[in-house]
């Protein structure tokens, strides 16, 4: 029985021929042992538990080497360098075990209403001149789905040795034009994930494109060097092992030389004798990013790019503005060339002599668990022969058994698996792997898990429920699924609501909701909610969930019952932006007067910068920026954030002879096209912006309530946009005076103006806007147009989410007709409620998303209502 222990004391290679130097040194000059400036340990036995106080403790203006020993450990903090610190430099005590890491990503909040953005997501970040590094892994951990950075470097002169950078999307941004040396290092990811606008050699490093997630091939650079810079990214002696699964790669793509980008890069990378896995690299080797890409701004190039085998890679089917060269051309891609003055090789004793025996360190251990069996798989940082890979397993993370051995043949092996069969139902295994050589320190990996514990897991939740004295209160859903189950799954809701699976059968506190498991599965289930209370009141409690062994969760709710009937909202007016800024006509109440929109220093699209985005369109609805030449450029203003003196401007206006009426919400669907740094503050006046002006508050997005995550609308705290370069499809919902609405009379208007901002400086970049929507109600009837012979009529919910609308009569004597019509008034279908029926539900869910007419017609007299298919 064996259990997981820390690293071998044997010296790494790193330390080794580290300590030799000083040793050397001090033997000569002074008498004590080298010590470092400062040592940061986590067990508290150096100067510092965490890096970044250590940092922070390191002289300003520091005008040679401060040395910062990090013990290893797994140091979970963001770090930051400032510029106000040159010469720092970080010495692990081994790459494999000094782990510098956390999770953040380009859409983490920044906690004043915007996000960080893709450099700012980085673990470590360095501002200063001539950082250097040595002996340590860098690690975002955040995972797919966004860019997130390892290390954001916007250093001139800044060096690693024998270090790793481990990520996904965007690992390492090599910024600011300085020029950096990159000496024995391992850098992984999945997109992009070497990118910037640097002076960068990369000198024997491993190269590790992983395998994605999604389909598709994918992306090592994303060099954006700027026009007039000699050099941009130079890979000498490179491996780019093959990688576990399908995924290939191009070496490049050019970044920021594409549609909309001003002034176009010159990327420049070349790969200089690189050693490559078969069918790693796809045979075109290049791309570009888009139709606006100038090829003959690029310089892409390698020489002699090799399989391991030794066998040159055929370069026949290379994109032909790419180019092989010579040996004579590689001369020019030295050091003293590239980097000038400067000598990375000075940094500290033995920085450029080449790892002969580099260190053992495992990257990307991990476990996919399948229906009857997991597998586990890892690959090598640098590859070496003789390796031996130890498996070992635990059910109770203590007591571990090795269960697999394999011993790597040759130094040309980089990915490693073995299989397992899975735990039982309501068990978890633990896994943790050694990694050993002869006269090499040991890695042994953290450990990792394949559960079979019974899960269940909830997606969504609820907002407050509103019951009227006309029935349930419209549900509300959310999504309920379980793993390794071994048992149903029993859903109590409590007192006075109620659940379903189906929409129709109705659960309570006494009689629960019980779904079967298959397989010890419950698949994504929906599941719907009403608050349906006999008294008026207040009512909270949770939705409890519970299933054999499994951990109970919960779902709050909340809701009041009142004894009136439900305010009808209706949409009153829309602009709906997809072919100019008119108001529709067909949606347009009878009590408000028509009215277009009107632009404050914005300007739509001129269609041809980006040709897909045009002033309007069905997909992106209206399209902005900030420039009279319609190009999408928002320099000098408005960026980052929203300025009063750019907005676009709707109004509703009631009609002078009319009836007034009641708006209760503000709606629209909005983004921004090539860029996620849009934002958008939200104002209304009832003035015109003369005498009073209003942000909005209380909003709602696709993930529910807004907050300082998503942004609220406000000019200190503006909404974050997403950036839909496929169509425009996030709908915001404001209500307007909290739950009572706005009331105007007859003459009285409503002003509502949208702030857009955008933090970039390229052309191309549009702000989004369509389906703007005004809702509320007619509060008295011209005699035109009297209402039904009864004492109600009204439909919820509306907009209808699901599709399930229900209409709710009173006070008929007679049948009441009911014609469903689309927009321009042509029938879809009918039916009748029967004379004393008090509700009908209308299963509207075939329909298409949009606004329809109910018509009510029952004694000689009509009344309709607008209603919308979300």
């Amino acid at each position: 029985m064996l259990s997981p222990s820390t690293p071998s004391a044997t010296l790494t290679y790193g330390k080794r021929w580290l300590l030799l130097c000083l040793v050397l040194l001090c033997s000569a000059v002074c008498s004590p042992l080298y010590a470092y400036d400062l040592v940061v340990a986590k067990d508290g036995s150096g100067n510092y538990r965490t890096v970044q106080a250590a940092i922070d403790a390191v002289p300003t203006g520091r005008t040679s080497v401060y040395t910062i020993f990090i013990k290893n450990g797994l140091y979970q903090e963001k770090v930051t360098v400032p510029a106000t610190k040159p010469f720092v430099q970080l010495i692990g005590e081994s790459v494999a075990n000094t782990i510098l890491t956390w999770n953040d990503n380009a859409n983490t909040p920044n906690g004043t209403g915007g996000t960080l953005g893709t450099g700012g997501s980085g673990s470590v970040t360095v501002n200063a001149t001539d950082f250097s590094a040595l002996n340590i892994t860098f690690v975002n951990s955040f995972g797919d789905g966004s860019q997130a950075v390892a290390v954001s470097l916007y250093a001139d002169r800044a060096a690693f040795k024998n270090c790793r950078f481990q990520g996904n999307q965007d690992t390492l941004l090599n910024y600011g034009n300085g020029r950096q040396y990159f000496k024995d290092c391992y850098i992984d990811g999945n997109v992009d994930f070497i990118f910037g606008n640097a002076i960068a050699l990369f000198d024997n490093c491993v190269i590790y494109a992983k395998t994605r997630t999604t389909a598709g091939s994918s992306f090592i650079t994303a060099a954006n060097t700027p026009p007039g810079q000699a050099y941009g990214y130079v890979f000498r002696n490179a491996k780019i092992p093959s990688n576990t699964g399908g995924t290939q790669y191009y070496l490049g793509r050019p970044w920021q030389n594409s549609t909309g980008s001003s002034p176009l890069a010159e990327n420049k990378v070349v790969f200089l004798k690189t050693t490559i896995g078969a069918n790693q690299i796809l045979p075109a080797g290049w791309v570009t990013w888009d139709a606006g890409t100038d090829v003959t701004k690029i310089t892409y190039a390698e020489y002699q790019t090799r399989y391991f085998n030794g066998k040159l890679v055929p370069v026949t089917q290379r994109v032909p503005w790419s180019k092989q060269l010579t040996a004579t051309d590689t001369a020019q891609y030295v050091k003293a060339k590239l980097f000038g003055a400067w000598d990375p090789c000075a940094v500290a004793a033995g920085f450029c002599t080449t790892m002969n025996t580099p260190d053992i360190a495992v990257s990307n251990f991990r476990a996919a668990k399948g229906a009857t069996q997991a597998t586990i798989d890892w690959n090598i940082s640098w590859a070496a022969s003789q390796i031996k890979y130890e498996l070992f397993r635990s059910s109770d993370n203590v007591s571990f058994n090795k269960i697999y051995e394999t011993t790597a043949q040759n130094d040309s092996t980089y990915n490693f698996q073995a299989t397992d069969a899975i735990p039982a139902a309501g068990n978890v295994y633990y896994y943790y792997l050694r990694a050993s050589k002869a006269g090499l320190a040991t890695h042994t990996t953290p450990t990792i898990q394949v559960s079979s514990v019974p899960t269940i897991t909830i997606t969504g939740g609820t907002n407050a429920f509103a019951q009227y004295s006309n029935g349930p209160s419209a549900p509300q859903t959310y999504v309920l699924a379980g793993t390794n189950l071994l048992g149903n799954v029993t859903i109590t809701p409590p007192a006075n609501y109620e659940v379903s699976a189906n929409g129709t059968t109705w659960y309570t506190s006494a009689m629960p909701l019980v779904l079967a498991q298959t397989n010890n599965t419950l698949a994504n289930t929906t599941i719907s909610v009403r608050l349906n209370a006999t008294a008026a009141g207040t009512y909270s409690g949770n939705i409890v969930h519970t299933s054999t062994a499994a951990a109970p969760v919960n779902v709050a709710v909340t809701g009041t019952k009142v004894n009136t009937p439900q305010p009808v909202s209706v949409p009153l007016q829309w602009w709906p932006l997809k072919a100019n800024n008119q108001d529709s006509t067909a949606v347009r109440n009878a009590s408000v007067a028509a009215s277009n929109s009107t632009l404050r220093n914005f300007y739509v699209s001129n269609g041809t910068t980006v040709p897909t985005i045009k002033a309007y369109s069905k997909a992106f609805g209206q399209a902005l920026g900030a420039s009279a030449n319609g190009d999408g450029t928002w320099v000098p203003s408005p960026s980052s954030n929203p300025n009063r003196r750019y907005y676009e401007e709707f109004t509703v206006t009631v009609s002078p002879n009319s009836t007034s009426v009641r708006l209760d919400s503000l709606v629209f669907t909005a983004g921004f096209y090539g860029t996620a740094n849009g934002r958008l503050a939200v104002l209304v006046s009832r003035s015109g912006f003369v005498s009073d002006s209003t942000e909005l508050t209380g909003g709602r997005g696709p993930a529910g309530s807004l907050n300082s995550s998503t942004g609220l609308g406000t000019f200190a705290s503006p909404l974050v946009l997403a950036n839909q370069t496929n169509g425009v499809t996030t709908v915001f919902r404001y209500p307007l005076n909290s739950t009572t609405g706005l009331t105007l009379g007859a003459g009285q208007k409503l002003t509502a103006r949208l702030y857009f901002s955008a933090g970039t400086t390229s052309a191309g970049r549009y702000s989004l806007l369509k389906d703007v929507l005004f809702k509320g109600e007619r509060l008295t009837v011209t005699a035109a147009n009297q209402p039904l012979a009864g004492t109600s009529f009204q439909v919820y919910p509306n907009p209808t989410p699901d599709g399930n609308l229900m209409v709710a009569l009173g006070g008929y004597a007679q049948d009441v007709h009911l014609t469903l019509c689309n927009a321009l008034g042509q029938a879809l279908f009918s039916t009748t409620v029967q004379a004393g029926q008090t509700q009908k539900m209308l299963p509207l869910g075939k329909l298409a998303s949009g606004v329809y007419i109910l018509r009510a017609q029952s004694q000689g007299s009509t009344d309709v209502r607008r209603i919308v298919r979300e």
